[in-house]
């Protein structure tokens, strides 16, 4: 875990080989399974990152613009039901990205309360990216970004917060991008289950969840006419050849994504367009592909407002008050 204090003296540092350790265990077991994969939080190198944002101006892509719409259109009553306006507040954000969204909570609670913000991220460099862009738009705002896992990084927070008599009690934790839906379910529910252990009677939370709708629609989200996802889901190997040593050829893979009925998600693969052999030098390992075999890549969960509240009563949660756009194709939810 890397921590990048402002405005105080805060310094914890995880070393570059300890992050490609699990990054090369994670890849080999990905790809020693019977059913290849690799996980979707390795998506977000430099690269990665600044891909997503692209993809998020897609037209295609709804998910972005309409959550950023639901946190304008509702944003006075989102502040208030985090109720007293007197006491300063601990705002952290899983997967903070370019906390373009935040900004919009930053500005509205800025200038009600003293606010402390905590983005945590497994990107260093978009970290630093963010915490940049964000003091120098709000020069007011505390900020300690920390470079994790999530729970993780949630842990360091709450050290922080009880070993400090400058950091407010009360926090909202952000998770914004319906980034849930990356979960298996049952792992969903392991993970707020988590989240939940670490927050107190007077924290809540804010997440995001992308609702089901049309297949159409949800495809075109995820294989956008301008090959953007295309370049993001195969940046992966990119970085797998990077960082690992791996001998991947880009062209001898595409990028097919789908959505699933039966599950209600979409899935995201890699296909290998021949049989062919590729050696990880750091693992001292040959991976052979088949003709037609695929990585899977992501799943991206959607949900109905009936699945949410069992996921968050299942979690310990109870749902304050869920916030839509008009045409029902997202949700932000309040959990306490």
């Amino acid at each position: 875990m890397t921590l990048f204090a402002i405005n105080t003296k805060l310094t914890v540092n995880l070393s570059h080989i300890e992050k490609n350790n699990r990054f090369a265990i994670d890849v080999d077991k990905g790809l020693s399974a019977k059913r290849k994969y690799l996980p979707p939080k390795y998506f977000y190198d430099k690269l990665g990152s600044r891909l997503f944002e692209k993809i998020c101006d897609q037209p295609e892509y709804y998910p972005t613009r309409t959550e950023t719409g639901i946190l304008s259109a509702d944003m006075d009553n989102i502040v208030k039901i985090l109720g007293d306006h007197r006491n300063s507040l601990n705002i952290i954000e899983l997967g903070s990205g370019s906390s373009v969204k935040t900004k919009l909570l930053l500005k509205n609670f800025l200038s009600k309360r003293r606010i402390h913000y905590f983005p945590i991220d497994i990107s260093e460099s978009i970290l630093n990216l963010s915490v940049k862009n964000l003091m120098n738009e709000f020069y007011d705002l505390k900020c300690t970004a920390i470079c994790s896992e999530y729970i993780e990084g949630l842990k360091r927070i709450n050290e922080l917060i009880s070993d400090s008599h400058n950091f407010s009690y009360q926090k909202l934790i952000i998770f914004f991008g319906s980034t849930i839906g990356n979960f298996e379910p049952i792992q969903a529910r392991v993970f707020l289950s988590s989240i939940k252990k670490q927050m107190t009677s007077q924290d809540k939370m804010l997440i995001g969840f992308d609702l089901q709708k049309d297949k159409r629609t949800l495809e075109k989200a995820y294989d956008d006419a301008a090959g953007i996802t295309a370049k993001f889901n195969l940046n992966i190997l990119t970085r797998i050849n990077r960082e690992l040593g791996g001998k991947f050829n880009l062209n001898s893979f595409y990028h097919k994504s789908f959505y699933n009925q039966s599950r209600n998600r979409i899935e995201m693969h890699l296909v290998s367009k021949h049989e062919q052999e590729v050696k990880i030098k750091s693992l001292n390992k040959i991976f052979s592909f088949k003709v037609d075999e695929s990585i899977q890549t992501e799943n991206s969960y959607k949900f109905s407002l009936n699945q949410i509240k069992n996921l968050a009563e299942n979690s310990g949660f109870r749902i304050v008050r869920n916030f839509t756009d008009l045409r029902g194709q997202f949700c932000l939810s309040c959990l306490h």
